[in-house]
């Protein structure tokens, strides 16, 4: 099932936070970027929030407890922090586990890093902030909601400034920040922040072959396995003029380093000494030629992975692309969707995490407009994946939707909590001889000046606008 809804404000450029399995808010940040994020899940209801930039606040969507959250209705409301943070757009967000302080009192934390402060990608930063929520229920059921903004003064060597980096939190506890893009280009550059301590450590890695420096990939902690696995992203000192995507996957082994062991391991490892993790790349760019196939498939949306080499279709790569979202929908099960810079699509591509093999999950429903730098979350207990905003290249333009995917169609549930746009448009899939060939003008150099000068101008004056 496929459901559109429509905000008034864009989502231009963002990021996504998972807080912890029971307890989930979405946070969405259009400060030239709309960045959604998990939040605390209590009894009575869980919640989603926006923050305008234009007149500080945070808006919050209220969802109800429970699988049966579909049928009942999602509601508004907005909080004014107390304090604001620096204005940046390329950060991370990234929630923390909530705490219970009371029975009445509950309070959830994110931690914001990075991100460019200036015009064209410039003026990147390493500034660490903490978004603090505060729900506190009074004796008559009445809900008082605070936010505020707080800078961190981290201890430690801070890390080189960045954005468009990935900032994944293992054992509810440790940061791990890895890419990300510069002034000068994209950085590999590893580092730990120790949430309890606010402490960053620079770990070296020991490994057969690092990967190179990438902006607008994914990371997800795959905990059965040990393992940190990072998925594509894209090279370049931009999101659009320069650079390739890459459809790359690789795993950082953790090497047995259990939560009762990371301290020990943060205080002994070094740049100059580090056995304990280890980079691996499981696999390589490997993209079918668009006309590699022995047959033409009459039915172009039965694409199918090509299962003996595990070779990617182009369009299917795209997934893999600068900015796309990855979900963890199950502990061995990861879906890719939307992402690519000069092509962007609306495909979704699976990846079996026990057997690190692709697989094409069938889609049904209106198919959402192709875009890069949304952002996505998933709903576990409702088993709907949330999606909002990004750019799309082709229109040169913020797109300004939510819709949400159905995980489970075979529960034949009917959503009735926000309002459906009834008059949706389903946009049409990227066929691989569009993302052949803009593949081959990424190898080969070869620009269109007139849409470069175009979409460049639409991107930069949008970010621009959203500043002030």
């Amino acid at each position: 099932m496929d459901i559109s809804l429509h905000l008034h404000r864009s989502g231009l450029v963002c990021s996504l936070a998972i807080a912890t399995k029971k307890n989930k808010l979405f946070y969405m940040h259009p400060r030239r970027a709309a960045m959604p994020m998990p939040w605390p899940r209590y009894e009575r209801n869980s919640c989603c929030s926006l923050i305008n930039r234009h007149c500080p606040s945070v808006t919050v969507m209220r969802i109800p407890s429970g699988y049966s959250s579909y049928r009942q209705t999602w509601g508004w409301d907005k909080l004014h922090p107390i304090n604001n943070c620096s204005f940046v757009y390329g950060a991370t967000l990234t929630a923390l586990p909530p705490v219970q302080i009371t029975e009445t009192i509950s309070i959830v934390k994110a931690v914001q890093f990075g991100g460019f402060q200036g015009g064209g990608y410039s003026g990147e930063t390493n500034e660490v902030w903490v978004l603090t929520i505060k729900d506190e229920w009074d004796d008559e059921e009445c809900l008082t909601a605070t936010a505020d903004w707080t800078r961190i003064r981290t201890l430690g060597d801070p890390p080189r400034a960045r954005a468009y980096h990935t900032a994944t939190l293992i054992h509810d506890r440790y940061l791990f920040v890895v890419g990300g893009m510069t002034s000068e280009g994209c950085i590999l550059d590893e580092n730990i922040l120790d949430t309890k301590t606010w402490t960053w450590t620079n770990i070296s890695m020991s490994c057969r072959a690092e990967p190179a420096g990438r902006h607008g990939h994914s990371v997800l902690w795959d905990n059965r396995r040990d393992r940190l696995v990072m998925f594509g992203g894209g090279s370049g000192r931009d999101l659009i003029r320069s650079g390739v995507d890459n459809n790359e996957v690789w795993e950082l082994k953790m090497n047995g380093i259990m939560p009762e062991d990371l301290d020990s391991f943060l205080s002994t490892s070094s740049t100059s000494s580090s056995n304990f993790w280890e980079w691996n790349r499981l696999h390589g760019t490997n993209v079918q030629d668009e006309d590699s196939s022995d047959e033409e498939d009459d039915n172009d949306d039965e694409m199918e992975v090509d299962s003996e080499n595990n070779q990617l279709s182009p369009s299917q790569a795209l997934c893999l692309g600068r900015c796309h979202n990855s979900i963890k929908v199950a502990p061995d099960t990861a879906l890719l969707m939307f992402g690519g810079g000069r092509v962007n699509t609306n495909g979704v591509l699976g990846y079996d995490l026990r057997t690190n093999k692709f697989f094409q999950p069938e889609v049904c429903g209106a198919l959402p407009m192709p875009r890069f730098t949304g952002i996505a979350s998933y709903l576990d207990t409702e088993g709907y994946v949330f999606v909002h905003g990004g750019f799309n290249t082709a229109e040169s333009g913020s797109i300004q939707d939510i819709t949400l995917l159905d995980v489970a169609p075979y529960m034949s549930r009917v959503f009735t909590s926000l309002d459906i746009d009834t008059q949706r448009t389903s946009f049409g899939s990227i066929s691989d001889e569009e993302a052949t060939v803009a593949r081959n003008n990424y190898r080969s150099g070869i620009v269109d000046d007139l849409w470069d000068r175009r979409s460049f101008a639409a991107f930069y004056n949008l970010m621009m606008s959203e500043r002030y």
